[in-house]
């Protein structure tokens, strides 16, 4: 069978004979009897299973999850940066990477692809450190205002 057939004998199948067909899986049947169940050819249930464990959606055209925005090297190069400079926060690594693959990469990206090597980015700075005047000043305003 072509390529062509066999892409025209799956899109044919409705959705709902899909999930039936993973159901009839889980619940241990063989490919065969599945095929009888549903009235479809024993491959044509073997593909929809395969595309069910593999990408978690019985859709050929739909993802479970969305595309990956970088390549694994700029995930190295994300981690590398992370390891040798710990100063660095997520939105410099950002706009680093930005100004290397020339699109927009979220900080929250770059958060989860640390966390999955055990790392983690410096967090910036909310508010700058009191000097010694300062602390003196805010101590004797609060002296005041409790006596």
């Amino acid at each position: 069978m072509s390529r062509r057939k066999q892409r025209s004998a799956f899109d044919q199948v409705f959705e709902f004979d899909r999930g039936r067909i993973v159901a009839y899986r889980h619940c241990g049947l063989s490919f065969r009897a599945i095929g009888s169940r549903v009235g479809r050819n024993q491959t044509t249930v073997m593909r929809i299973c395969d595309c069910w464990m593999y990408e978690g959606a019985t859709d050929r055209d739909g993802r479970s999850h969305p595309p990956q925005c970088t390549t694994s090297r700029e995930n190295r190069q994300i981690v590398c940066m992370a390891v040798t400079d710990r100063s660095v926060t997520l939105r410099t690594v950002a706009q680093h990477i930005e100004s290397v693959t020339h699109h927009s990469v979220y900080a929250r990206t770059i958060r989860l692809y640390l966390q999955q090597s055990g790392l983690s980015a410096r967090r910036p700075l909310l508010g700058l450190p009191l000097t010694q005047n300062h602390r003196h000043l805010r101590r004797q305003w609060c002296d005041e205002k409790r006596m």
